[in-house]
């Protein structure tokens, strides 16, 4: 009778755990972030998450697991990602925003918007330099060229920007 008891609140304990569903965390088409109990690509969305790999232990810091540039090469991908889907938003997640208020911030994304509006050129620069984002103007020649320099920092495994002074 005891262990009968036992089991049965064992039973409850685990229930709930049990029926609780995976979150999915994405980025839409349009950039914006999506939740779902679905996984990413059933709802046109890709995953914030990188794909899991036998090569991903839980040594590598504390930003294992999050979205972020372990080199130059990643943080000019993701910013060359920005400007075709011209979205300040994806812009905004390669930058490292500590010691920024939200006024700050919002008034960055708003520079953000009007500079990706503007084809891009080139990505010149380096991690010690910093990234000098070279765009034309829409749908000009291409002789007229702008130059915003997003100076790089390393902190916490990652490489981020720093928005365009």
């Amino acid at each position: 009778m005891i262990r009968a008891i036992v089991l049965l609140l064992l039973l409850f304990v685990a229930l709930p755990a049990a029926a609780q569903t995976a979150i999915h965390r994405c980025v839409g088409t349009d950039g914006r972030p999506v939740y779902s109990d679905q996984p990413c690509a059933s709802v046109g969305a890709t995953s914030l998450l990188p794909a899991p790999s036998a090569s991903t232990s839980s040594s590598d810091g504390p930003s294992a697991g999050l979205l972020c540039a372990k080199d130059m090469a990643e943080l000019r991908g993701g910013l060359a990602e920005a400007f075709a889907a011209r979205s300040a938003n994806r812009v905004g997640g390669l930058i490292l925003w500590s010691g920024y208020g939200s006024a700050g911030a919002v008034e960055n994304l708003r520079t953000m918007e009007s500079l990706v509006r503007r084809p891009l050129v080139s990505l010149e620069g380096d991690e010690g330099s910093g990234i000098d984002a070279v765009t034309s103007a829409p749908g000009g020649d291409g002789a007229t060229t702008r130059r915003a320099h997003f100076s790089v920092v390393r902190d916490s495994g990652c490489l981020w920007l720093r928005p365009p002074g």
